[in-house]
């Protein structure tokens, strides 16, 4: 699934991404293999539930980085 970024924070190590289904997906750093992402960025990711939450984010992939155009016109729930 494709999605962007809508927060990253740094000093905690988790964030949250847009999915293209309009639902916010929780992204923590152990998930990231590596990837640096912050606000903005549009990101591939494989969508996965736990025991915490539906909405979960893992094997992220950076798509284009920085303050990119936006997609879809849609904004998440």
């Amino acid at each position: 699934m494709y999605g962007t970024v809508t927060k990253y924070f740094h000093d905690r190590g988790f964030g949250f991404i847009c999915g293209e289904d309009r639902n916010t997906y929780f992204i923590h750093h152990s998930k990231l293999h590596g990837e640096y992402i912050d606000k903005g960025y549009y990101v591939f990711f494989k969508p996965f539930q736990n025991d915490r939450s539906d909405f979960n984010a893992g094997n992220v992939v950076v798509i284009e980085a920085g303050e990119g155009k936006k997609r879809h016109g849609k904004t998440c729930k």
